[in-house]
């Protein structure tokens, strides 16, 4: 329950006038048994924390998840706070979360095939154009430079790209900010079991504070394996 008290207590951009706190939404996304693909969990209004709703999510989980989506949302300006806003968003197996604004969204190419489940959120249509970019043949490249590529070509101004998107089999991890530097974080914490993935450290008995270890911006890592490690990794 630690993580839900960054839903109260999380770091925001100093330009947003709301205060501490995501309380516009939270939900989990999880791969599937076999580990072929993402399937949604839960979506809920206001915050996670104190929440009865989160506590009786997360005692349904299994012990050992093999991969695991949660966000707590900190809607952006102009975007609705509605439910079908709240991220993780799941599409054909896919499954992505993030955190940042990306304006003009809606003329990110796509694939019209696609079908949008929100309120026009930034995040779908980010979403959507990532889904688009690593559907044809990769030419020889990896799915991570792929995703990278598609970020750094995105021809759109924004906050903040940072964001996880797995297909249940692995987890990439990006972190990518045009501006506030001391909100758009991402961190990682390596465990026997696995690798932790957080905005903000997360303070709870049994993780060093010291061993949460910050990605540099513009920089990708993938997750994979039995128990999940870090394999892949680059800067772009």
């Amino acid at each position: 329950m630690a993580f839900s008290r960054q839903a109260e207590t999380g770091n925001v951009p100093p330009v947003l006038p709301k205060g501490a706190g995501h309380r516009d939404g939270w939900g989990m996304a999880i791969a599937n048994g076999r580990q072929t693909a993402m399937v949604p969990l839960i979506r809920q209004m206001g915050s996670a924390y104190g929440s009865a709703c989160f506590r009786e999510a997360v005692h349904a989980l299994p012990q050992q998840p093999g991969i695991l989506l949660c966000h707590l949302r900190q809607a952006s300006e102009n975007i609705p706070v509605t439910p079908s806003n709240t991220h993780p968003f799941v599409h054909n197996g896919w499954a992505l979360t993030h955190n940042g604004t990306v304006y003009q969204a809606r003329d990110l190419p796509r694939d019209p095939d696609l079908v949008f489940t929100s309120e026009d959120s930034d995040t779908e249509h980010l979403f959507h154009y990532l889904l688009t970019k690593i559907k044809p043949d990769t030419a020889g490249k990896t799915l991570s430079q792929t995703l990278a590529d598609a970020l750094t070509s995105i021809g759109l101004d924004y906050t903040s790209l940072n964001l996880m998107l797995s297909n249940g089999r692995e987890l990439y991890v990006i972190r990518n900010f045009k501006a506030h530097a001391d909100y758009y974080t991402l961190y990682y914490y390596r465990q026997q079991g696995g690798v932790i993935i957080c905005s903000e450290p997360i303070e709870l008995e049994g993780l060093a504070a010291d061993r949460w270890t910050l990605m540099d911006n513009r920089s990708l890592i993938k997750i994979h394996g039995s128990p999940p490690r870090i394999d892949e990794s680059l800067n772009f």
